[in-house]
C-alpha cells in the first residue's frame, strides 16, 4: 500500500513504511544518470535491459531522501538492502511508489511563500514562462 506523506509518498515493503522523497538532488541525479525524469517510462520498460538495476537505484535514492531530509546523519540504505525488499510480486506497487513520489514533489507543497506579487508583474510573468519550459 502507499500513500502520500509529509511531502513525499510511502511505500509499504516487508511490512515497513517507506518514504520516497523527489528532491531537487534526486532531480539532478536522475538527470546525470537518464537524461531527466521524464525518461521513466523508458527505464520501466522491459526492453531496457538495465530495467530492474535502473528500478533498485531509483527506488534507493527516493528513500535515502526521505531519510535525510529528516536527519542529514541518517543511516543510509544500499542498493543491495533495497533490493532484498522488492520482488516480482511487489515490483509493480514500487514502480507506482516511483512514478508517485515524482508527482508529488513536482507538485509542491501547497505552501504559499507570502510573496505579494501580481499577475501582472514582470516577476509573475518570468516565473510563468520558466513552469511552462
Amino acid at each position: 500500500m502507499s500513500a502520500i506523506k509529509d511531502g513525499g509518498y510511502t511505500v509499504t515493503l516487508k511490512g515497513k513504511e517507506y518514504r520516497l522523497l523527489f528532491t531537487l538532488n534526486a532531480l539532478d541525479e536522475i538527470q546525470t544518470k537518464f537524461g531527466g525524469y521524464d525518461k521513466l517510462d523508458e527505464v520501466f520498460n522491459q526492453s531496457n535491459p538495465d530495467w530492474v538495476k535502473d528500478t533498485k537505484w531509483l527506488l534507493t535514492m527516493l528513500i535515502n531522501e526521505g531519510l535525510l531530509e529528516e536527519d542529514e546523519n541518517a543511516q543510509l540504505f544500499t542498493e543491495q538492502q533495497i533490493g532484498r525488499l522488492i520482488h516480482i510480486g511487489n515490483l509493480a506497487e514500487v514502480q507506482r511508489a516511483i512514478y508517485a513520489s515524482f508527482a508529488a514533489g513536482t507538485a509542491g507543497d501547497g505552501e504559499d511563500s507570502g510573496d505579494t506579487e501580481k499577475e501582472g508583474s514582470k516577476e509573475a510573468g518570468e516565473t510563468a514562462a520558466v513552469q511552462e519550459s
